[in-house]
């Protein structure tokens, strides 16, 4: 075995991210322009200070949290931030609305042009959308959007001046409000000190001092909820993992595939580095014609898919464990029932010392089953398995959405799921990894689309393929298992009506009456544990609809000319929106799946 890259999951660092939406130079005052620079620096230090009291070193990285400024860096206000932004040393990220040679014409001036590129050059990462002058007002309202959808508190100077057409403040403030974004207003016109925005469920807006931003920045970042000292802390847990030396899958798969498909396969004992099994993985799904640059590809390999790696790894681990353990349990517990009886036939034969040899060995096994059951919900196997799935699922979206701009799709949860604590972890942790890795690069034009098209085709087709085999694989062990059952409980119907019609009492007659249906029984209780017919039924319906997107929506999308940006986008998101909700689906059906004692 190679020894893993990583003893534990990377820890994201804690990043606030910062977003600018305000006037350009004609709607702002001049007087009140020169003292902008110092009311966004005041409220950057705020925001850095309560940023600090918030880290945890044991759920974030080594160091101090990073601010980090949204800004498509147009005249007025937009640089205003971030040049605030880059005086109190936090990290710069630029989405444009058009190329950078494109969006340069939008400033008369060399000046301008000048402040413009050193700004950017400054950035960490700039992703430049295909905006056209023909649909300008589309191209800087997607950009305001991108700039919303990514920030966890927004910056705006504004007027308080209603729209005055589409893509503007005002329109935009609108937006930033229905999602709740926090908004900090600095009036562009008039003298007066920054305040925070806020809309109630009814669209009505108020004014608060900027005393009252701790409340409001606790509110937006999702975080876990406190706790009491007993319960389970997902956080710490998370961290405080170590790399599996030993697959405890292994006995589940080998029962699987001798059951499903009569093939005696040990397979490896030990787990392999889970960074490079998925960099591995994930490098076979990145294009090839045209390649992603090498910038994209970077953020991917090397940002995103370490944090990917472990929540899959670890969901893998702890969902075979978990199967591995309910099917001990139910073997062991059928096999109790059938030593109990060796000893009335070991006396029927005449077996001589066999004395208590029997009950030894069923105080072994009934001993396993408990040491079994008390471990595995000690070590919390179902709760992990769960919630690391979830991540990871979150993750393997985020491949296909951060390249083109898209944040990830708010998951839709069934209504009994808000009562499950764990749900706000999975969404915080998502959350937090987000926004340590920051905004994708990328330059959008029809070789990066076509690349994205790729990636997103080849990312469909391993779900289509793995969907297909889970779908053979949980189908006849379903079967199998169910057909075992059936044929265990007809011995034992066979046994009991020969007892009847001959009438004779024998040892084996009551080997035969009671030790099958234990087995039987076991073979029911594996396969309702395990949900293998539901997961046969939804890997069919996955595969289908994993299918048509590919083939339907996905070519339709790639080819509809200037708008294959934008339709990549939405298809790009109606995938991502899907696999949540079969995600979702998943785990409601398993929540209540833990280890528990046979019975």
């Amino acid at each position: 075995m190679i020894a893993p890259k990583s003893s534990s999951p990377p820890r994201p660092r804690q990043v606030v991210q910062i977003g600018v939406i305000g006037h350009r130079p004609n709607r702002l005052s001049p007087e009140i322009a020169v003292g902008l620079p110092r009311q966004c620096e005041r409220v950057l230090t705020a925001i850095s200070q309560l940023a600090a009291e918030a880290n945890d070193p044991l759920l974030h990285a080594p160091g101090a949290p990073l601010l980090r400024i949204i800004s498509p860096l147009a005249e007025g206000a937009d640089r205003i931030v971030a040049a605030a932004g880059l005086a109190v040393g936090a990290d710069l990220q630029c989405p444009l609305p058009f190329h950078a040679g494109e969006y340069s014409r939008d400033f008369k001036t060399a000046a301008s042009k000048d402040e413009f590129n050193a700004l950017l050059a400054r950035a960490s990462s700039v992703f430049e959308a295909d905006g056209r002058r023909s649909a300008e007002a589309i191209a800087y309202e997607r950009v305001g959007q991108m700039v919303i959808e990514q920030s966890d508190l927004l910056i705006v100077i504004w007027d308080g001046a209603p729209a005055a057409g589409r893509g503007g403040t005002a329109q935009m403030v609108g937006e930033a409000l229905e999602q709740a974004v926090p908004i900090v207003w600095l009036h562009a016109s008039e003298a007066a000190e920054p305040q925070i925005l806020q809309a109630d469920e009814n669209g009505d807006r108020s004014l608060r001092p900027l005393d009252n931003l701790p409340s409001l920045f606790a509110a937006r970042r999702p975080e876990t909820p406190k706790q009491d000292k007993k319960a389970f802390d997902l956080s710490h847990a998370y961290f405080a993992e170590k790399h599996p030396r030993f697959n405890g899958g292994r006995p589940f798969t080998f029962f699987r595939d001798l059951v499903a498909k009569g093939k005696l396969k040990i397979g490896s004992l030990f787990i392999a580095d889970f960074e490079t099994t998925a960099r591995d993985d994930w490098q076979k799904t990145m294009p090839r014609k045209p390649e992603l640059p090498r910038a994209t590809e970077g953020y991917l390999l090397d940002k995103l898919c370490p944090h990917y790696a472990w929540a899959d790894g670890l969901s893998t681990y702890y969902g075979g464990l978990l199967r591995s353990g309910s099917l001990a349990t139910n073997l062991l517990s059928a096999l109790a029932v059938f030593v109990a009886l060796l000893g009335p036939l070991s006396d029927s034969l005449h077996i001589p010392k066999m004395n208590r040899k029997p009950s030894v060995v069923e105080f072994v096994l009934i001993a396993a089953i408990l040491s079994i059951t008390y471990w595995g919900r000690h070590r919390r196997w179902h709760e992990r398995w769960l919630n690391y799935r979830q991540l990871g699922e979150r993750l393997r979206q985020y491949c296909f959405l951060a390249p083109l701009g898209c944040s990830l799709p708010t998951p839709r949860h069934v209504a009994h799921s808000g009562s499950d604590p764990s749900q706000a972890w999975v969404d915080g942790m998502f959350h937090s990894i987000a926004r340590d890795i920051g905004i994708a690069p990328g330059r959008v034009e029809q070789p990066y689309l076509a690349s994205i098209g790729e990636l997103i085709g080849n990312i469909l087709q391993g779900q289509i393929v793995y969907h297909e085999g889970n779908h053979e694989k949980m189908e006849k062990l379903n079967h199998h298992l169910h057909q075992a059952g059936t044929w265990l409980f007809g011995i034992t119907l066979l046994a009991c009506i020969y007892h009847v019609w001959v009438g004779r009492e024998a040892a084996w007659l009551l080997v035969l009456a009671t030790a099958p249906p234990a087995f039987g029984a076991a073979f029911y209780g594996i396969a309702n544990q395990g949900e293998f017919a539901r997961s046969a039924d939804r890997s069919l319906a996955m595969r289908r609809e994993f299918a048509s997107l590919r083939e339907n929506d996905l070519k339709k999308a790639l080819s509809s000319g200037n708008e294959s940006f934008a339709n990549l986008r939405i298809v790009a998101e109606k995938i991502a929106e899907i696999m949540i909700s079969e995600t979702n689906d998943w785990s409601v059906v398993f929540r209540y799946r833990s280890l528990n004692l046979p019975g």
